[in-house]
């Protein structure tokens, strides 16, 4: 089955969101600090693009160049805007392209193991996004949450086994029977999981997906976890590789 275009839509209509955002900005803004310490919206923008470069050849199956030491770093200077912008055009740009002619089950080596090309393209826009987040935070302008969150929601789902594996600690029960019960940011309800289930955490996509990517505790949000196991996978649910 070809890779979902709307999929790939979604991830370009991310991708052009926060482009818009920075785009507008003046060079003086590109200094302001994030939420990420140490880490300016120039060097948010910097991580993209490497990032982007980086999935790109993944996606050509040359993973061991970007894991194994042998892929050259880009110098992105700090001090020039438009060029770090530029940049990041050009890299997701070239990832896009890469991505039009994958089925949604082709393999793609990413750090610790494979994942689905989907799974791939999914965590390509949540890392647009989770960043964006930062950029939206420096500037202390209110993101708007989209229905794009919902490939970013299933992901950290899907992520869980991974999260917990990160952990001393078994869970307290089956990682595979989590379920989510989520409101859209239009309200509309979204179910990930199976259905007849107790492991369930409700609350808002957009709680959920912050959390999954680490801008918030969920003890800071009104997600609320149906059993001890649904709890524990909010305190370690992460969907990115662990630092």
């Amino acid at each position: 089955m070809p890779i979902d275009t709307l999929l790939l839509t979604d991830l370009a209509d991310e991708q052009a969101s926060l482009d818009r955002l920075l785009a507008s900005l003046p060079a003086t803004e590109w200094v302001r600090c994030t939420p990420a310490p140490g880490w300016t919206i120039a060097d948010q923008v910097g991580h993209l693009a490497v990032s982007e470069r980086a999935a790109a050849l993944a996606l050509a199956g040359r993973s061991d160049e970007v894991f194994g030491g042998q892929a050259r770093e880009p110098t992105l200077h700090k001090g020039e805007p438009a060029a770090l912008l530029d940049a990041w055009r050009t890299a997701r740009a070239a990832t896009l392209v890469a991505f039009a002619p994958l089925g949604d089950r082709d393999r793609v080596i990413w750090g610790a193991g494979p994942m689905s090309a989907r799974s791939f393209a999914e965590a390509r826009l949540m890392e647009t996004w989770a960043h964006g987040l930062d950029c939206h935070a420096a500037l202390e302008i209110a993101p708007v949450d989209t229905a794009r969150l919902r490939w970013i929601a299933g992901l950290g789902l899907r992520a869980l086994p991974y999260a917990f594996s990160l952990t001393k600690d078994p869970p307290p029960g089956d990682v595979r029977n989590i379920a989510l019960d989520l409101q859209a940011p239009d309200g509309t309800p979204w179910r990930y999981g199976p259905s007849a289930t107790a492991d369930v955490i409700r609350g808002a996509a957009g709680e959920w997906c912050r959390v999954v990517t680490r801008r918030c505790r969920a003890a800071d949000t009104s997600l609320q976890a149906g059993t001890p196991l649904a709890a524990l996978a909010l305190e370690v649910a992460r969907a990115y590789l662990a630092d």
